[in-house]
């Protein structure tokens, strides 16, 4: 079984600074293997507190798409949680290398906690995940940091993340080669004209119009894509381009093998 529990569904700094929407990251299962991504503020909080509760001493690894905050804040506290408090040496941390050097989010006396350390690079992989999950890296996204997407195969599932960082040429394409069957997209913005490192609903509408994976998931949302309702713009979607289209909520759970059997049926 594959499954998906948002733990946060919130980005950008006001949503996150004001808790509008959580900002835990996801925890994946593929099978056996229990994976936490971008770790946000609040994400060993939010882990604990779902019924029945995410375990981090059954974590097998943690994985930072790139080390702004609201995707990295936890991520000591949770290496520590996963690791009994540094005594028991144990799961993989997987990052970009920048967030472990200068201006580094991943302490170093808590990165010796884990079994292993993996500085990921563009279009890097597989990197293995236990015992039966491989996971291959995207192009280099536009952003302030060292960012990078990343596709996750575990025998017939495959599950990519696309997270923040502006649009460009070639992204699009990028996703759509690793034929995902569920694709999770960060949309922080509506409709702006701010220059920013994030994606507008249109773009990423049109990302998931290239790839076209059975399911699309869109969260991380900014104040204005709160406001113009996310649900309906997902129900508006999933109408126009005929597949599966979820505005994730906080503690939603995305049963992958239900949601992609659904639509093939």
């Amino acid at each position: 079984m594959t499954s998906i529990r948002f733990l946060g569904t919130g980005g950008a700094r006001f949503v996150v600074a004001r808790q509008i929407r959580a900002s835990g990251g996801m925890w994946m299962r593929f099978g056996e293997t229990q994976i936490h991504v971008d770790p946000g503020p609040g994400a060993l909080v939010r882990a604990l507190s779902q019924m029945p509760p995410c375990n981090p001493r059954e974590l097998d690894a943690i994985v930072l798409s790139h080390k702004h905050l609201d995707h990295s804040c936890d991520v000591n506290a949770m290496i520590e949680a996963m690791t009994a408090g540094g005594f028991r040496r144990r799961g993989a941390i997987l990052a970009p290398a920048d967030a472990f050097e200068d201006g580094a989010v991943i302490l170093p006396y808590a990165a010796r906690f884990a079994e292993s350390v993996v500085h990921v690079e563009a279009s890097g992989g597989p990197y293995r995940i236990g015992e039966d999950v491989e996971l291959r890296t995207s192009i280099a996204h536009l952003h302030a940091a060292q960012t990078y997407g990343m596709h996750f195969s575990h025998g017939q599932t495959r599950v990519s993340y696309l997270p923040c960082g502006r649009w460009f040429e070639g992204l699009a394409e990028d996703y759509a080669s690793h034929r995902p069957q569920v694709l999770i997209v960060n949309v922080l913005r509506y409709s702006d004209g701010l220059k920013v490192d994030h994606l507008t609903w249109e773009q990423a509408r049109r990302i998931v119009e290239t790839v076209r994976p059975q399911v699309a998931v869109f969260q991380h949302f900014g104040t204005k894509m709160l406001e113009a309702g996310p649900q309906r713009l997902a129900q508006q979607l999933e109408d126009d381009l005929g597949l599966r289209a979820i505005a994730a909520h906080d503690g939603m759970v995305l049963d992958v093998e239900t949601e992609v059997a659904a639509v093939a049926g």
